[in-house]
């Protein structure tokens, strides 16, 4: 009996060790769009995790791109992102940035025609670190 406990136990404290390696810890991600070098205003930008076990996993995260183009990420944890490699999505709705605290419809067409929604065959990549990041500017068409 006492070899099973003690079996259990030594189980029992790997696995709480396996669940020790993920950072918690959101940074600061910040960046710019443009859309043929203009500021892309309204447009979407959602951060998803790159590995498809970790696209169930973690929460995704994601930004309306500014009057300048440009945007700062947040998620349901709030501000920021976990570090770890990244596929950009970019949804823009028709109507989206001209009219101020207005949302377009959500069966707005996109105007870029769903070329940057595919996470399986992403378009744009991103890696966030361990640190207050500032992306290099997306350029989209």
């Amino acid at each position: 009996m006492r070899r099973i406990l003690f079996g259990l136990f030594v189980i029992g404290s790997g696995l709480t060790l396996c669940g020790c390696g993920r950072s918690d810890s959101l940074y600061s991600v910040r960046g710019k769009i443009r859309y043929r070098g203009e500021p892309a205003v309204g447009a979407l930008i959602t951060f998803v995790p790159q590995d498809t076990f970790r696209r169930t996993r973690e929460p995704m995260a994601q930004a309306v791109v500014s009057e300048d183009g440009s945007f700062e990420l947040a998620g349901p944890s709030g501000p920021g992102a976990r570090p770890g490699e990244y596929v950009v999505l970019v949804e823009w709705k028709e109507g989206a940035g001209k009219t101020r605290g207005r949302s377009p419809a959500l069966n707005a067409p996109d105007r870029l025609k769903k070329k940057y929604l595919n996470p399986d065959k992403p378009l744009l990549k991103a890696t966030i670190e361990a640190k207050s990041n500032d992306l290099p500017p997306f350029e989209i068409e």
